[in-house]
């Protein structure tokens, strides 16, 4: 049988890679079969786009109701991946910076979601306040609703919105910890994020994309990237990177990447 390219989220089987019908029917049967949890198979059919993070998902075969709790780290998130972002596959991701957050820590998430950074470390550090931002209405309603599933209410603060809009004239100066998990307003992100930080002195979670031409990531390709930026914006900061990883790769040569950065 083909190999496809698939992620599961809760009960649902998104398959990525193209083929014809038959094969994804085989494909959708074998999967089914062998994790019986998966209750609805669907086909991704353009990329994930915009602010929002949609992306267009045909439905194949199994239950028509999109709706779906996946469970993480102990937690439980509840979405529906045709209205919402939601990637199994940034697991590592979360618990990774959750476990860096430190007591009495306040934290500013741009791009939420669903709520699966800003939860899992909410559970980890229950010492700390998030304020959790996201422009998709949808994935704001079903943060809300996860945050009280996962019982975060008393350290989670959710704002509906572009953080573009929000975050001049609510959080300057006034972070810790500044989490940017959108790859696609990355360099616009940064200069702001940079002036979020209390005193510009704390840490950026800085999520882009970039082409590689090998397997590894070089950090003078990290420190060029930001050092473009600073020129472009006409800032300058003094910082270190303390840690770079490839996440994933999205396509050959071209690595979704975490960067964390010390100013």
């Amino acid at each position: 049988m083909k190999t496809l390219a698939f992620e599961i989220i809760g009960s649902v089987l998104i398959i990525r890679g193209s083929a014809n019908d038959r094969i994804l029917k085989e494909f959708a049967e074998e999967k089914m079969k062998k994790h019986p949890y998966i209750q609805t198979v669907m086909l991704q059919t353009t990329k994930i786009q915009g602010q929002e993070r949609i992306r267009k998902l045909k439905f194949l075969t199994g239950d028509r109701n999109f709706e779906t709790i996946h469970r993480e780290h102990g937690n439980q998130y509840l979405l529906n991946p045709l209205d919402t972002f939601f990637s199994p596959r940034l697991s590592f991701e979360r618990m990774r910076i959750a476990s860096l957050v430190k007591e009495n820590e306040v934290v500013l998430n741009f791009f939420a979601g669903v709520g699966p950074f800003s939860i899992t470390i909410a559970k980890k550090q229950k010492n700390c306040l998030i304020h959790s931002i996201e422009i998709n209405e949808k994935a704001c309603n079903y943060m809300r609703k996860n945050i009280e599933l996962n019982n975060c209410e008393d350290n989670i603060i959710v704002y509906c919105g572009d953080a573009f809009d929000i975050v001049p004239y609510r959080f300057l100066n006034s972070a810790d910890r500044v989490l940017l998990p959108l790859p696609l307003e990355s360099k616009s992100s940064l200069p702001l994020a940079i002036e979020c930080l209390k005193e510009g002195k704390g840490t950026i979670h800085w999520q882009i994309t970039d082409h590689l031409s090998s397997k590894n990531i070089d950090l003078n390709d990290v420190t060029t990237s930001i050092e473009r930026i600073f020129a472009r914006e006409s800032v300058s900061f003094g910082y270190s990177i303390s840690e770079y990883r490839i996440i994933r790769w999205i396509a050959p040569h071209i690595a979704h990447i975490a960067i964390d950065i010390e100013l």
